[in-house]
């Protein structure tokens, strides 16, 4: 996906969020915003947002030294989904059927995509909160029982994960599904406040089900950078499950094996 005018400022945000989480130095923190600003000056626009992402995080890194401006947040959300986790299971547990408890662990899994400090500064407990009770009474833009059809058919599924803290929030899900057949995917690196392995193993996904990074640190998934072995996985996936807006930006829509 390209970018559009609306992304400019977006990132320009998310350079000055991620310089003041790095240092208290507002002349580094300026150094940062403008090398972001440069670069985005001359940058084409069918170029995928998730890349610029990758640059904030080498100019942060440049000028502070900071390799992960993002990890006290990381930790912070990872604890307060794990916190939430037993009330949320015990939500989905009301489900009266099978195919219930799927639909709601659907919701749930969709609720945790809130915990996203590239789109948005602040999120909070209360948001959180809300961003759940919101998910599970909206209507959901899509076939939840396609997606389990789905499911139930595929041989072979890859789960593209996204945020720390959202991965709390889809073991709800993986816990309704066969985890034999599912490889997840984290992030190749820091980027952003995207999940890597050691939050995977934090979180206890690993323990659930097999769990492989992309080999690429940005916050989506350009399937032409990442590692051969991920590679090698995508091309032989029945389904995919892509997670968060990152994802979203960079994969092919037209792949009928994508539920974004």
């Amino acid at each position: 996906m390209k970018m559009y005018n609306d992304c400019l400022p977006c990132i320009a945000r998310g350079a000055l969020d991620a310089a003041r989480l790095s240092t208290e130095d507002e002349q580094a923190q300026q150094k940062i915003v403008k090398a972001v600003l440069a670069r985005l000056a001359e940058i084409e626009m069918d170029t995928p947002p998730p890349l610029m992402a990758r640059y904030i995080q080498e100019s942060v890194e440049k000028y502070t030294g900071v390799k992960d401006p993002f990890k006290d947040l990381k930790q912070e959300y990872n604890d307060l989904a794990l916190d939430l986790y037993p009330q949320l299971r015990a939500k989905k547990d009301q489900g009266r059927t099978p195919k219930h408890r799927f639909e709601l662990a659907v919701r749930l899994s969709i609720a945790g995509n809130i915990i996203d400090f590239g789109a948005a500064s602040e999120v909070g407990r209360q948001k959180v909160l809300d961003t759940i009770s919101h998910a599970l009474s909206t209507r959901v833009n899509g076939e939840i029982a396609s997606l389990d059809r789905a499911v139930q058919k595929a041989k072979s599924i890859l789960w593209l994960a996204d945020n720390t803290g959202e991965i709390v929030f889809d073991k709800l899900l993986l816990e309704e599904m066969d985890t034999r057949k599912i490889t997840y995917v984290v992030r190749g690196g820091n980027a952003q406040n995207d999940a890597t392995m050691a939050d995977a193993r934090y979180t206890g996904i690993t323990d659930m089900v097999c769990v492989m990074d992309s080999g690429a640190a940005i916050p989506g998934t350009i399937v032409s950078i990442c590692s051969r072995e991920f590679r090698d996985a995508y091309e032989k996936a029945d389904l995919i499950i892509s997670k968060g807006q990152g994802n979203f930006e960079t994969l092919d829509h037209r792949d009928p094996r994508i539920f974004f």
